[in-house]
């Protein structure tokens, strides 16, 4: 069974992409947006970014949320792992970050 088919299983999730901070794909499910690849290394690069900012605050970064006119990616970060799923915009956002953050926490325990 996939880790990610939760997340393949919501109507709104376009892609979804369990990733290291690498940028290197662990796995992904879904059906367009962007691709894999570029979606984890975005998301990568994003919490390198943002690591000045969490810094200063004494913190690492547990969670973001980027947005368009037609998509929002919704990541939650763990332990060197960064978690994301792509959604329509106006998607059911709440369901999505609510089953991308129980899934984190399983997560830890078997990666």
């Amino acid at each position: 069974m996939s880790w990610l088919s939760e997340l393949e299983a919501l109507p709104s999730v376009r892609r979804a992409v369990l990733a290291g901070m690498d940028g290197l794909v662990i796995e992904s499910v879904g059906r367009g947006g962007l691709s894999d690849s570029v979606m984890a290394a975005e998301m990568a690069a994003l919490v390198r970014a943002m690591q000045g900012i969490t810094g200063a605050l004494g913190e690492d970064l547990r969670r973001f949320t980027l947005a368009t006119a037609s998509y929002e990616i919704l990541a939650v970060c763990f332990e060197g792992y960064c978690l994301g799923a792509l959604i329509e915009r106006g998607g059911e956002r709440a369901v999505v970050g609510q089953t991308l953050t129980n899934l984190a926490m399983r997560l830890v325990d078997q990666l």
